[in-house]
């Protein structure tokens, strides 16, 4: 009877601290961005998504040019849609004369017949919103197609994302920039 009552007090304490182990880790997978960089290293990654939103803007120029081998074409959309959370996600459409937002995935449809566009990014990114996986970064852009110029006040959303990626036998988590909504300002 003793031993019954021993083993049974033993599962329950071991459940107990399965349990506490268990919100312990999501607790710390659960940490924001503030909590898991130190400042500098924080802003070091916000500076280095600079270079995501310029390889944004090159590919969407790119495919506007004329003569473009659809082979390429084809592997520039494909790294466009890459740098989204997914292909529904709302960005400037550069084709328009009114500022609208259209999703990434149509944007390049309308990119693939759409007269060469001239795109220049200014105004570089201003960290103002760091949320639980994101920051905001606002930017202007101008745009000369056809002899017009436009030119679009935007803020972007950019995510910090903890992905497992796999390395032969070896699987590490790994932060990966995700680019989400754009925003006119």
């Amino acid at each position: 009877m003793r031993s019954g009552i021993v083993c049974i007090v033993f599962l329950w304490c071991a459940s107990v601290w399965s349990q506490a182990a268990t919100e312990s880790m999501k607790t710390t997978n659960e940490q924001s961005l503030k909590q898991v960089f130190a400042a500098p290293v924080l802003q070091a990654y916000q500076e280095n998504s600079d270079i995501k939103i310029q390889e944004l803007f090159f590919y969407l120029q790119q495919l506007t040019q004329p003569g473009l081998e659809p082979s390429l074409r084809k592997e520039m959309e494909t790294a466009c849609l890459a740098l989204f959370v997914n292909e529904e996600t709302l960005v400037v459409d550069l084709t328009s004369p009114t500022p609208t937002l259209i999703p990434i995935a149509m944007l390049l449809q309308k990119l693939a017949q759409s007269a060469p566009i001239q795109i220049t990014l200014s105004e570089r990114v201003k960290y103002n919103t760091i949320t639980y996986r994101s920051w905001k970064c606002g930017y202007t852009i101008g745009c000369v197609q056809n002899e017009s110029f436009r030119e679009y006040a935007l803020t972007q959303i950019v995510f910090f994302q903890l992905l497992p990626q796999q390395f032969g036998a070896h699987q590490q988590q790994t932060y990966q920039y995700r680019l989400g909504a754009m925003e006119l300002r």
